[in-house]
């Protein structure tokens, strides 16, 4: 059965290579030091700034900055979905917000992004301290500084990653302490203690080719992995699913499992021959093959219910 013969093959992830996407322009820079209160859930009454802005928010005493892009065009005093964008290790937001294209999605779907910037030197995440690290504190001060700055919706809160930070995606997901409706990964999926975390939703993408992280887990130059098959399973045990309810090949280099679980919905998408990147993008020069098949960030805005109708 084709659903075994997967499962046998397993999974693998984690970002460290640097990508350097470049941007034409940079971004203003705003200053606020003071902490986030608690978000307010009814109607925004602040008319929220657009285009693309870096700001700061106050964690510990020490600022952090995301940079907010917000489409001209938009509503100021609407509510809005928002995706968090975290970035792979050596890669600064900007660069993260081009490569994935999530400014033009953004554009057209009618969200605004949020692409905070992982750690205090360097451009990385701390991972594997099941969500206590300074950069889960920021994620955490962010959910609400967006619900209350930028006139995000609180129910529509979204976290996409990149290797590394699709790490910290699962991470989050892992505690069941922080808002988001639904995540997405590419290239790092994790489950390290996960039993008392909530049903999750999300959809993943991996190339079985994948040379910094191996599709099939196991000893690296950066560490040791685990299969993705296994944390898969984990997560799908976690969400009580069974069998995958559809399979698909959408192209010879792709491969699409869907569960429909209990109170969970879940997706992958193994791409078959690729490399350590994010689906449908341009591409990185050394990281192995991007697949044109699918786009990664399509596919999770579906998945998130993100995309306006005709």
């Amino acid at each position: 059965m084709r659903t075994r013969r997967w499962l046998a093959g397993g999974l693998g992830a984690l970002f460290v290579a640097t990508i350097l996407v470049a941007c034409s322009t940079g971004p203003d820079t705003k200053d606020e030091s003071a902490e986030p209160s608690v978000p307010p859930t009814g109607p925004c009454e602040v008319e929220s700034e657009r285009g693309d802005v870096v700001h700061t928010v106050t964690v510990d005493g020490k600022q952090r900055s995301y940079l907010l892009y917000a489409p001209e065009g938009l509503p100021t005093d609407e509510r809005l979905p928002v995706v968090f964008l975290l970035h792979g290790l050596g890669q600064e937001p900007a660069d993260a917000v081009a490569y994935t294209g999530l400014d033009e999605a953004a554009a057209d779907e009618g969200f605004i992004v949020v692409a905070p910037r992982g750690g205090e030197e360097g451009p990385g995440w701390t991972v594997g301290t099941e969500g206590q690290s300074a950069d889960a504190k920021f994620i955490a001060a962010l959910n609400e500084a967006v619900v209350e700055r930028h006139c995000a919706d609180p129910t529509r809160e979204y976290a996409v990653g990149m290797s590394n930070g699709s790490a910290l995606a699962f991470e989050l997901a892992c505690t069941g302490d922080y808002p988001f409706a639904a995540y997405g990964g590419v290239a790092y999926l994790t489950y390290d203690g996960c039993e008392s975390a909530p049903p999750t939703s999300f959809i993943y993408f991996h190339g079985t080719a994948d040379a910094v992280v191996p599709y099939g887990g196991g000893d690296t130059p950066i560490g040791k992995f685990e299969p993705v098959v296994e944390s898969l399973t984990s997560w799908l045990t976690l969400d009580q699913c069974g069998e995958p309810e559809a399979y698909e090949e959408p192209a010879a280099d792709l491969q699409h499992f869907t569960w429909d679980c209990p109170s969970a919905s879940v997706e992958t998408y193994v791409v078959l021959g690729g490399g350590h990147t994010w689906p449908g993008s341009e591409g990185v020069g050394g990281q192995g093959y991007t697949t044109e098949s699918v786009s990664a960030t399509a596919e999770m805005l579906r998945f998130f219910d993100l995309v306006r109708a005709d």
